[in-house]
């Protein structure tokens, strides 16, 4: 007796195609899985994240105090020389009401 082999292709490809969306939705996190496993993941950032991450950059870079206009602030307010321009003092609270 010969036994042949010709038809299981087609009942392999017809299983397939009949799967419910589960069964695809398994499968193909399995190969998602198993690309993680063996090194192939990805990651990218948007275009946002990118810009984000190069304010912070520039960020750290730049110091928190000026330390010589603090300096030379102290030492007028403790002088006495500093003088305030009410004027600009009330234009830029005006704006700054305004701008809320």
């Amino acid at each position: 007796m010969k036994i042949e082999n010709n038809h299981s292709q087609r009942i392999l490809q017809k299983q397939t195609e009949n799967t419910n969306p589960v069964e695809r939705s398994n499968r193909s996190h399995e190969m998602e899985r198993a690309d993680f496993i063996n090194g192939k993941d990805q990651a990218s950032l948007s275009e946002k994240a990118r810009l984000l991450s190069k304010a912070r950059a520039e960020l750290e870079e730049t110091p928190e105090i000026r330390t010589d206009l603090v300096a030379h602030l102290r030492t007028q307010v403790e002088t006495g020389e500093y003088k305030i321009s009410y004027d600009r003092l009330a234009t830029r609270l005006i704006k700054q009401l305004y701008a809320e």
